[in-house]
C-alpha cells in the first residue's frame, strides 16, 4: 500500500483538528526576522522595525525529507501560493537536490491559510485512504482551482516590504485611507476594488460571496472577536441563502499577519472538493 504523507508550512490553517490522516500531516515553519527601513519624513523619527517572514532554505527542507523518509516512501510537499513567498521554489530546488530515500512531490496551493489546510485536509484523507501520490497530485490538480480567497489589507506596506507591492504605491494607498481588497487569480493577487468603510468592505465579501451556485464552505479569517456584529451578518448571509453550507471563523495566524498586516481580512470559498 502506498505510504505517503504531505509536509505543508506554518500558514496552512484548519477547519476541523482531527481530520482523516492528520496524523500524516508535518509542518515545516517560517522564521521572522526583524529589519529597520528609513520612511524619510513619512513616520515621526523616520525609522520603523518590521518582522519579515523568511521561508525556510533548500537544506532545511533536505532535513525534513531526510527525516519523513525514514516512515514514508512518498513525501508531499504543498505551500502556501509561490507568488506570495518563496517558499515553494525552496522546496522545489531542495527535491531536485535530494535522491536518498522517499520520492517527494511539490505543488503549489495557489492559496493559503484555510485554502491551504484544506487542501491539505484533502491530501491527508486520500493518503490515509491508500491513494498514491500520483492520484493525489491529481486530485488536487482538480481541487485547487475550486478555492477562492479575497483579502481585506488596509496596511499595503507589508505588501511592500515582501516585494509585492511597490513601496510609494503602498504608501500612498495607506495615506488615502482606504481599504484595498485583493482577489486571488492563480496563485496571484490582483485589485480588485477599494472601499473606505469595514461595512462597504463586508458588503463587498457578501457579494463575492452570492456568486457561488454551490459553495461547500465559507470561512472568515482575521483578527476579529469570533461572532462580531460584521461577521454575524456574513454568517446569517449563508444560512439564508446556502443552508448546505458551512460557515467558520478563524483568528488570522501570526505567519499570515507578517505577511499581510494585523488588520487584513480574508474571505474563503471552497466549492466542492473532493
Amino acid at each position: 500500500m502506498p505510504n505517503v504523507c504531505i509536509l505543508t508550512d506554518s500558514t496552512a490553517q484548519y477547519t476541523q483538528s482531527n481530520f482523516p490522516g492528520h496524523e500524516r500531516v508535518y509542518v515545516i515553519p517560517f522564521d521572522t526576522q526583524k529589519t529597520t527601513h528609513q520612511e524619510g519624513n513619512s513616520l515621526p523619527g523616520g525609522v520603523i522595525v518590521q518582522e519579515q517572514l523568511i521561508p525556510p532554505s533548500p537544506q532545511e527542507f533536505i532535513q525534513s525529507y531526510t527525516r519523513l523518509s525514514r516512515a514514508y516512501d512518498s513525501i508531499l510537499v504543498l505551500t502556501l501560493a509561490s507568488l506570495l513567498n518563496p517558499i515553494m521554489k525552496h522546496a522545489l530546488s531542495a527535491s531536485e537536490q535530494y535522491s536518498n530515500g522517499a520520492t517527494v512531490e511539490v505543488i503549489d496551493s495557489k492559496t493559503t491559510a484555510i485554502g491551504l489546510g484544506t487542501l491539505v485536509q484533502l491530501a491527508a484523507a486520500a493518503a490515509s485512504e491508500g491513494a498514491s501520490l500520483r492520484e493525489i497530485r491529481q486530485q488536487l490538480r482538480t481541487s485547487i482551482p475550486r478555492v477562492y480567497m479575497l483579502f481585506c489589507i488596509p496596511e499595503l506596506i507589508y505588501l511592500a516590504y515582501a516585494d509585492l507591492l511597490d513601496y510609494a504605491q503602498a504608501l500612498v494607498a495607506e495615506m488615502m485611507g482606504m481599504l484595498p481588497i485583493f482577489s486571488f487569480e492563480d496563485g496571484r493577487l490582483v485589485p480588485m476594488e477599494k472601499v473606505r468603510t469595514p461595512r462597504q468592505m463586508f458588503e463587498v465579501f457578501q457579494d463575492f460571496m452570492g456568486e457561488f451556485e454551490t459553495p461547500a464552505q465559507f470561512a472568515l479569517v482575521s483578527s476579529l472577536s469570533s461572532g462580531s456584529p460584521r461577521t454575524r451578518q456574513l454568517h446569517q448571509f449563508v444560512k439564508d441563502t446556502f443552508p448546505g453550507s458551512l460557515f467558520s471563523e478563524h483568528a488570522i495566524k501570526p505567519p499570515l499577519v507578517k505577511l499581510l498586516g494585523p488588520r487584513s481580512i480574508g474571505l474563503f470559498v471552497i466549492e466542492s472538493v473532493q
